[in-house]
């Protein structure tokens, strides 16, 4: 057997070299004006995303109710799994939350059988759903009326 020693290299820090300054006719930003910039021309606005607690602990959001949703749309929990992206395991969790914090159920499922189980949704659920869209309307209108009050000063 012949064992070659190779050499090793030592690993340095190297410099990262520095971008050129801009060009003067090749900004992209547009020419200042003497006034001061406004943040309301279209381009700022505010984005809310909100969810509801119980007792202090998160209780539902947006992704909870587009999962109730796409249960409904599908017909099983499966079904909606594969509309929402979310893994079966992970579905399951939200649902049996959900139902912990109401203390009732918000699925009506019925396992197996020929037809392969379906899942509906109870009264409940259709009834937390559109309180939650309403509710969801409401934050974002303040919202708005907010930024553009503020944004405007």
């Amino acid at each position: 057997m012949h064992f070659e020693l190779m050499p090793t290299t030592v690993a340095r820090k190297t410099r990262t070299p520095r971008r050129a300054p801009a060009r003067a006719g090749k900004s992209k930003r547009a020419p200042a004006s003497n006034s001061a910039p406004r943040l309301l021309d279209g381009r700022v606005q505010a984005r809310l995303k909100g969810w509801l607690t119980c007792d202090g602990e998160f209780f539902v959001g947006p992704r909870y109710i587009r999962l109730l949703e796409a249960v409904d749309g599908a017909g099983t929990i499966r079904g909606a799994c594969a509309l929402t992206d979310m893994s079966y395991r992970t579905c399951i969790n939200r649902i049996r939350q959900m139902e912990r914090t109401l203390g009732a159920p918000i699925l009506d499922i019925s396992r197996g059988g020929s037809e392969h189980g379906s899942a509906k949704l109870t009264p409940l659920a259709r009834r937390l759903i559109l309180v939650y869209h309403e509710w969801h309307r409401a934050i974002i209108e303040a919202s708005d009326i907010a930024a553009r009050r503020l944004l405007r000063a």
